[in-house]
């Protein structure tokens, strides 16, 4: 009866902090301000290492890379820095980091303007030719994709020399990954779509 009741105690203890610990991680996302992308990651985080297969860790950096540039901003064009006088320079990195709509947005925004779209995909390009590995190059794929694709589906414009049965296929890939997030594998799909029409 003892060794009943020192267990229970000792689940309930177990329970007690486990508790706590969710109640923390709530409270820090609040605190943090994040959005349900975020708060799941987070929680993907959190769960048994000892589940996971040989590709998940891969397949979970390419998630938490992909998520981060797309929630960051397009850095300032180097010509455009060039051209201010040399005491606004140094500023411009400061005015970058507060100005200007994530890239996530902007990928999946029909009101950005085909230049900046433009821009987003040879910012990934660079990316992808600057990648040391398999996981940033896959990243920059699917963000230079996106900018495909929005050119597609909000410009009617086509911003690549890969032929519409190329892009289809492309789209279909990226749109099947775990990694992708789910409002880019819309875009993705709904760029596959227009493509097979295209063909």
């Amino acid at each position: 009866m003892a060794a009943w009741m020192a267990s229970q105690t000792m689940v309930r203890a177990v329970w007690d902090l486990t508790s706590s610990r969710v109640q923390q991680m709530e409270d820090s996302s609040k605190r943090l301000k994040l959005n349900v992308e975020q708060n799941t990651r987070l929680l993907r985080l959190g769960l048994d290492s000892s589940r996971e297969t040989a590709d998940q860790p891969t397949e979970r950096n390419k998630a938490d890379l992909l998520l981060d540039v797309l929630a960051s901003k397009l850095p300032t064009d180097p010509a455009l820095i060039e051209t201010l006088p040399t005491v606004l320079r140094s500023l411009s990195e400061e005015l970058q980091s507060i100005s200007g709509r994530p890239l996530g947005h902007l990928l999946q925004s029909s009101e950005t303007k085909i230049a900046l779209i433009r821009r987003i995909k040879d910012f990934a390009k660079e990316l992808g030719t600057a990648a040391k590995d398999d996981v940033e190059r896959d990243v920059a794929l699917a963000v230079y994709f996106a900018a495909i694709a929005n050119a597609l589906l909000y410009h009617n414009v086509k911003i690549s020399q890969y032929s519409y049965t190329e892009l289809e296929h492309s789209f279909e890939t990226l749109s099947g990954h775990d990694w992708t997030p789910p409002n880019l594998g819309k875009l993705f799909k709904k760029a596959q779509r227009y493509c097979s029409k295209k063909k």
